[in-house]
């Protein structure tokens, strides 16, 4: 009856071993499958010919676009939108459209894409200009 006692011990162990190794594995395995999160770490813009510009996040920069190119100078003429990155914000500074919408959108950080009814987008539908917070595993 000892016997029987110890190989129903053993058992036990091995068994309690399993599910911890089989836990474990689960863990790590769970970990490695899910989905990466990190914070956005570039802008990218599109323009209405399908083209698009990356612009890392870090950058301080002024991009003039004018009937769907980039140009040196804001002038006011044709379809024209600047925008300005800087310390990992981007907004729509100038821009000719009806409404100016695009403007009103405000700064596109990693703090407010939650909270932003167009999420990682600012939107300039009549001239075609999309701003997108991208990257970080996003």
């Amino acid at each position: 009856m000892e016997r029987t006692t110890g190989t129903r011990r053993k058992l036990n162990w091995l068994l309690t071993a399993a599910a911890i190794l089989f836990a474990a594995l689960l863990v790590v395995l769970c970990l490695l499958l899910r989905p990466k999160t990190g914070a956005p770490d570039r802008f990218v813009i599109h323009f209405a010919d399908g083209e698009t510009l990356e612009i890392p996040a870090w950058e301080t920069k002024t991009i003039v676009i004018r009937d769907g190119r980039i140009v040196d100078s804001a002038t006011g003429e044709g379809d024209e939108n600047v925008i300005r990155i800087e310390n990992g914000r981007a907004w729509m500074e100038q821009a000719n459209c009806p409404h100016h919408e695009c403007m009103r959108q405000g700064a596109l950080t990693a703090e407010t894409v939650r909270s932003r009814p167009l999420g990682t987008w600012i939107v300039c539908a009549p001239h075609k200009v999309y701003i997108e917070f991208a990257g970080g595993g996003q």
